[in-house]
């Protein structure tokens, strides 16, 4: 009987990975699809300042999940005909499944994933290890069954800087766990708006800067304009301040899903958003802007006409996409 052999990130406090993994586990105990998860035992060190990961520990988990995946290929718990899960298929050492499919004859041995970004993509970080990104980039396409992007601006990238077939690559979103955010809602809205991107040159923090002295000068009563990252909040003391909050605000130059600004506009937030990269996949397009000062007017309507929003990404489509085709086969192991 196949198995799905699950492969997620490491956990990072304040960044997607926790919930995506719980949003995971949740969906593959309710449909009873088996499944084994390589998930290491570890302690996350902290982010060196102004990083989302810390490379050199990234590269250490995922070097132990290869050794457990090799593990269980020579022990013959992984069989042909199981299916790989990578929670994030931009995985080194990715390129050793190929290899012991082949010496082991394991044809359908089925390798899949989320594609987040890469060196396909003009603003992306990794755009600058380009000189070598794309030749793994290419193995990473060559030997996957199945990637799944979170987006069509990705998914576009890929197909225009990469030799891959198209038909591989699976729009599919990604899951917003927003079971922890249902106790902020309802909170009485204040002349509050909230940049909650990181504090990085792709995310341009300055324009908000610019913007909130824009605003007051216009404005009859003040407004507060924060950049969370700045404030050291708590998980329960952040939604609590997007709940309360009017507007959540991005200048992102790159952005392939934007899971801080989906909570947000959950929790009623008006978002205010560059018209590009994933967003006009997302929202609708009177909450895009073309250019800077369209994004001042935009504040200021939200701030004196504030509306209840309600713009709700699903969690249960995208689950269904990545793993309705697994067969359904009792337990967890």
């Amino acid at each position: 009987m196949s198995k799905l052999i699950y492969v997620p990130l490491e956990h990072i406090e304040g960044r997607y990975t926790i919930h995506m993994d719980v949003a995971i586990e949740e969906y593959l105990n309710r449909e009873n699809i088996e499944y084994i998860k390589i998930m290491p035992t570890y302690e996350t060190p902290p982010l060196p300042e102004g990083q989302f990961l810390n490379s050199a520990f990234t590269s250490k988990f995922k070097a132990l999940q290869m050794a457990e995946i090799s593990s269980l290929i020579e022990r013959g718990v992984i069989t042909d005909g199981d299916t790989l899960f990578f929670s994030d298929i931009w995985f080194p050492g990715i390129e050793s499944i190929a290899y012991m499919k082949y010496f082991n004859k394991m044809d359908n041995l089925k390798i899949t994933g989320i594609i987040h970004a890469g060196s396909f993509t003009d603003t992306d970080f990794v755009r600058d290890m380009e000189r070598w990104a794309n030749k793994f980039e290419d193995i990473i396409f060559d030997i996957s069954d199945t990637i799944y992007c979170a987006s069509n601006f990705i998914k576009n990238d890929i197909v225009k800087k990469r030799v891959v077939d198209p038909n591989k690559l699976i729009v599919s979103g990604l899951p917003v766990d927003y079971s922890g955010l249902d106790p902020h809602k309802g909170q009485t809205k204040k002349n509050i708006v909230i940049f909650n991107g990181r504090i990085c040159d792709e995310k341009q923090p300055w324009l908000f800067n610019e913007l909130a002295k824009q605003v007051n000068d216009r404005v009859k009563e003040p407004v507060e304009f924060l950049k969370t990252q700045e404030l050291n909040l708590s998980k329960d003391e952040y939604y609590d301040l997007l709940g309360k909050s009017k507007a959540v605000v991005s200048y992102a130059l790159q952005e392939n899903f934007g899971f801080g600004v989906a909570e947000a506009v959950y929790l009623g937030c008006t978002p205010v958003l560059p018209n590009r990269l994933v967003y006009p996949e997302l929202y609708p397009d009177t909450k895009l802007f073309e250019r800077f000062d369209e994004s001042v007017e935009m504040v200021i309507d939200a701030i004196e006409n504030y509306q209840e929003q309600q713009i709700v990404l699903g969690t249960d489509k995208v689950m269904t996409t990545w793993f309705g085709s697994i067969v359904k086969s009792g337990d967890k192991i």
